[in-house]
C-alpha cells in the first residue's frame, strides 16, 4: 500500500475538480449563498455555462415548454441545489473522460445509477439532503478510476478476481493491490479539499457505521447496492444480499427513517426505466 501512494502522492498529472466546480460545490451550502453569486462563479468558465444551459434544457430536466436562456433562469427554475448537481456532474464526466473503454464507461454508468437511486430514495424518505445525495452518488466511487488509470494491470486482475470468485471488488483490491478504491479516494478527496461529507461517503460507502455523516453516507451505501442489483456496475459486486441486513439500512432505520415502508416492489419497477435515464444524462452532460 506504501508504494501505490507513494507513486499517487508523486504524481503530478492527478486529476482534479476545475476551480469553478470546487468553487460551486462550496457555495451550495453557504449561508451567504445567493442565484447571483452561483451565476457570476458559472459564467467565470463559459463552456462550462454553455454546457449547464444545454443541461437545464434537456429532457431529464425540462419543465414546460418555455426555454431556459440564462444561468439565472436555470437556477431559479431548478433550484441551487440542481445546479449545483449539475455543474459538478459536467465537471467531473469531463474531467474523467479522457480515457476510453469499457471500464470508465460502465463506472460512469454506475456512478450515475447510484445518484438518481440517492436522489429517489433521499425524497421517498423525505431526507432533508440538500443535494449531497446525488454529488455524493456520483463521487462515491472515486479511488477506482485513480486505481485503473495508476495501476491498470493489477486492478484488471481484481476486477477479474472479483468476477470469478463472486466477491466485493474491495477485498480483491485488496488482496492484489495491498489498498481499496475506498482508501485511495479518501487520499484523493482530502488533497483536493472537497466538503467533509464527500470524503466521507467515499471513504466509508461500504462500512457507513465508520462514517462521521452516517446518514447521507448510508443513503449512498444503499443506493449504491441498489444499483448493482439492477446490474448497472461492472467487475464483482453482484452478490445477493438482504437489504435490511445491511449496515446502510439498519443506520437510516436507527435514525428514524421509515425504511419499513418503502415499497421495494415499486422501486425495484421503477429502476427498470434507470438505463435510459442514466444514458441520457451521460450523453447530455459529455456531448
Amino acid at each position: 500500500m506504501d508504494a501505490i501512494f507513494e507513486k499517487i502522492k508523486g504524481t503530478e498529472d492527478l486529476p482534479t475538480l476545475p476551480v469553478v466546480a470546487m468553487e460551486a460545490l462550496n457555495l451550495a451550502h453557504s449561508p451567504n449563498v445567493t442565484i447571483n453569486k452561483l451565476s457570476e462563479v458559472i459564467h467565470r468558465d463559459p463552456p462550462l455555462a454553455a454546457k449547464v444551459l444545454k443541461m437545464a434544457n434537456s429532457a431529464f430536466y425540462r419543465r414546460g415548454e418555455k426555454a431556459i436562456e440564462t444561468v439565472q433562469r436555470a437556477i431559479t427554475v431548478l433550484g441551487l441545489n440542481e445546479i449545483v448537481n449539475i455543474t459538478s456532474s459536467i465537471s467531473v464526466l469531463t474531467s474523467f473522460t479522457s480515457e476510453k473503454g469499457y471500464i470508465w464507461e460502465t463506472f460512469w454508468y454506475h456512478c450515475v445509477a447510484t445518484a438518481i437511486v440517492a436522489r429517489s430514495m433521499a425524497h421517498k424518505l423525505r431526507m432533508d439532503t440538500s443535494g449531497r445525495e446525488f454529488v455524493g452518488g456520483l463521487l462515491h466511487d472515486l479511488g477506482k478510476l485513480v486505481l485503473d488509470y495508476y495501476f491498470r494491470a493489477d486492478f484488471s486482475k481484481a476486477l477479474d478476481q472479483s468476477i470469478e470468485k463472486d466477491c466485493p471488488l474491495h477485498e480483491a483490491e485488496q488482496r492484489i493491490l495491498g489498498t481499496t478504491h475506498m482508501e485511495v479516494g479518501h487520499y484523493v478527496a482530502q488533497k483536493w479539499n472537497l466538503p467533509d461529507y464527500l470524503i466521507d461517503i467515499i471513504r466509508w460507502h461500504h462500512a457507513p457505521q465508520h462514517a462521521q455523516h452516517q446518514v447521507i453516507t448510508a443513503l449512498i451505501s444503499i443506493a449504491d447496492l441498489l444499483a448493482k442489483a439492477k446490474e448497472l456496475s461492472y467487475g464483482g459486486d453482484r452478490m445477493s444480499f438482504i437489504l435490511s441486513d445491511q449496515e446502510g439500512w439498519k443506520i437510516l432505520n436507527d435514525k428514524g427513517y421509515p425504511m419499513d415502508d418503502l415499497d421495494l416492489e415499486r422501486i425495484t419497477f421503477e429502476m427498470d426505466d434507470l438505463s435510459d435515464k442514466v444514458r441520457e444524462y451521460i450523453t447530455t452532460v459529455t456531448d
